[in-house]
């Protein structure tokens, strides 16, 4: 498996470069539910998977309002051929492989740092946002099972709409888990409060 790096200078350009982007694209980036993460747990954050755009939206939220040291997983294929996010905090997991199981062990260990945020596409492929019913692809157990109290687990959705102007807008759902922490229970969740945010979003 490929581990995260960061690199101060790859940092910098990956923030401005696509901050620059979303200030011409975007009209604004909207928080509508904030969340309390204490300073002594880190971030497993659960992420819908339906843009080009995610990575930066995670790398946003590590930074702007969960203030943590953003890690997000990526299939290895995909990370090899835009190895330059590596040092962007992008690890690699690759499915129906040995190393599998040794990047669910890398995630786990990350999330021992109350300073680091892990951000999953739990569908494990890039769906449109239209499809508000999620698949857990397997293995997320091995993370979120055990002694897992040092770190909260938040489910994220971002939707976008343009409310008739030109560019649209990016509004992001957040909530912390506190059910069961098996993979069934989560998904169950997930599906339940991404219907809350179709909710909200067309009221």
């Amino acid at each position: 498996m490929i581990k995260s790096r960061h690199n101060k200078l790859y940092l910098w350009f990956f923030r401005n470069y696509f901050g620059m982007l979303r200030a011409i694209l975007f009209r604004k980036i909207t928080v509508v539910s904030e969340v309390f993460i204490p300073e002594n747990r880190a971030v497993l954050l659960f992420q819908n998977h339906f843009s080009w755009w995610d990575g930066y939206w995670s790398y946003w939220l590590s930074r702007k309002i969960f203030h943590r040291k953003f890690h997000v997983m990526m299939l290895e294929n995909q990370l090899r051929k835009r190895m330059f996010l590596n040092r962007c905090g992008v690890f690699s997991i690759q499915k129906n492989s040995r190393d599998f199981l040794n990047s669910l062990q890398y995630a786990s260990e990350v999330l021992n740092s109350p300073k680091n945020l892990v951000a999953i596409y739990p569908s494990g492929v890039m769906l449109t946002q239209h499809q508000q019913k999620i698949h857990f692809q397997k293995g997320i157990d091995r993370i979120i099972f055990g002694r897992t109290a040092h770190f909260e687990i938040v489910l994220a959705v971002f939707l976008i709409d343009y409310f008739g102007f030109v560019r649209p807008e990016i509004r992001i759902y957040l909530e912390i888990y506190s059910g069961e922490r098996t993979t069934e229970a989560l998904q169950t969740a997930y599906n339940s409060f991404y219907q809350s945010c179709i909710a909200k979003q067309t009221e």
